[in-house]
């Protein structure tokens, strides 16, 4: 039984689900934030047109 063999049998499939989780966790987070941080600009930028002209 080599060691080696035991050890990286556990350890590669963790690598690998750890490099999709990474990519997977920044696109989502990106894909919630870009239209919360647009909308929130557009409000604030629309309150102050407001605010300024009224």
């Amino acid at each position: 039984m080599n060691h080696e063999d035991e050890s990286s049998r556990y350890y590669y499939p963790v690598e690998g689900r750890t490099d999709g989780a990474i990519a997977g966790a920044v696109a989502f987070i990106a894909i919630i934030a870009v239209p919360v941080l647009a909308y929130a600009a557009w409000h604030a930028l629309t309150s102050w047109i407001s605010a300024l002209f009224s």
